[in-house]
Order: structure tokens, then C-alpha cells, then sequence
């Protein structure tokens, strides 16, 4: 990778919303397309903050499945600082499908995976408004809707109110 050379990155969670790519990590890609990933499945199994953010995205090899996602063209500089962002994923090189043709990417898989856990609505809403933002296919939008968040199962009154607080800041933080 030289260091005029864009790199391909193919976003398949958080970074696929420009809010988060582009304003909270100040990342701006050269270009950026909706792209598909076939023989993967999208997975929450990478353990987050268990009542705020009990999970993120990853892939998983997954022979029938096909991940929705934005390729992005980005500087190397870019990639080496999203390396340091994304510390519990690997880089791995993936092959993605455009409406151009077939592209060589680089993808993030979680390092550790965990029992898969629902993500937290938050979360869910950052993949959705990016998939949007993209054009992702409504088929894969309406997936992503499906999705039940993290319920706050067995919490009331000051408990629950305490996860919805942390739920804001952690959003707020993340901007």
C-alpha cells in the first residue's frame, strides 16, 4: 500500500453512516458505494458495554448469506487510523461486488468473538441511517428494522431510566 494509492474499506456497521465515518472519526472518503459481500453474514457477536452497548457488528463466513455494506475509498492514512480505532477487529482482505464489477477490499472482523447478543437500538439506528444513506436494498433495510434491539429485560424505574442515560452519553460521546 503506497501511500498515494487509495485503499478499498468495505463498512459494514457503524462506519457505513457518513454521521459516524466522516463527523465523529473526520474520515472522509474519496468515494463511497453500496457494495454486497458474499459467503459472509453479518453477526453481533463482538462484546460491548453490557447494558449500554452490549454488542457490535462483525462478518462471519457464512456459505448462503451476503452482507449489505459501503465500499469506501479511502487515503492510506485513513485506513491506518481506523487500525487504531477498530483495536478488537482484524483486517482482513475480502473480495465485494458493486454495480461496477468485483472489487479486492479489506474488511474488519472481530478478533474475539463472543455468543452473539442483540445490539443496542442506538446502534441499530446507525447502521439503518447509513444503509439508507447508501441506497443498501430495501430488502436489507427491512432486515436491519427487523432486528429486536437490546431490551432492558428485568430493569424498571431508576435501573432502566440509568440505561437510557447511558444509552445518550455513550451516543453523544460517539458523535
Amino acid at each position: 500500500m503506497t501511500d498515494s494509492a487509495p485503499v478499498l474499506y468495505f463498512a459494514f456497521g457503524a462506519n457505513m453512516a457518513r454521521r459516524v465515518l466522516v463527523e465523529r472519526r473526520g474520515i472522509i472518503p474519496l468515494e463511497s458505494e453500496a457494495a454486497w459481500l458474499p459467503g459472509y453474514a453479518l453477526r453481533f457477536g463482538l462484546r460491548g458495554l453490557p447494558l449500554i452497548e452490549p454488542a457490535f457488528a462483525t462478518i462471519e463466513r457464512a456459505p448462503e448469506a451476503c452482507v449489505h455494506g459501503v465500499l469506501h475509498a479511502l487515503r492510506p492514512a485513513d485506513l491506518r487510523r481506523l487500525d487504531r480505532m477498530e483495536r478488537a477487529y482484524d483486517r482482513i482482505p475480502v473480495e465485494v461486488h458493486t454495480t461496477g464489477g468485483a472489487h479486492e477490499a479489506t474488511a474488519y472482523r472481530a478478533r474475539r468473538l463472543a455468543p452473539e447478543r442483540p445490539p443496542s437500538r442506538r446502534y441499530l439506528r446507525l447502521l439503518l441511517e447509513g444503509a439508507i444513506e447508501h441506497g443498501l436494498p430495501e430488502a436489507y433495510c427491512d432486515a436491519l428494522r427487523a432486528l429486536e434491539p437490546r431490551a432492558a429485560r428485568g430493569l424498571s424505574g431508576p435501573a432502566e431510566r440509568l440505561v437510557r442515560v447511558g444509552e445518550k452519553v455513550i451516543g453523544r460521546l460517539r458523535r
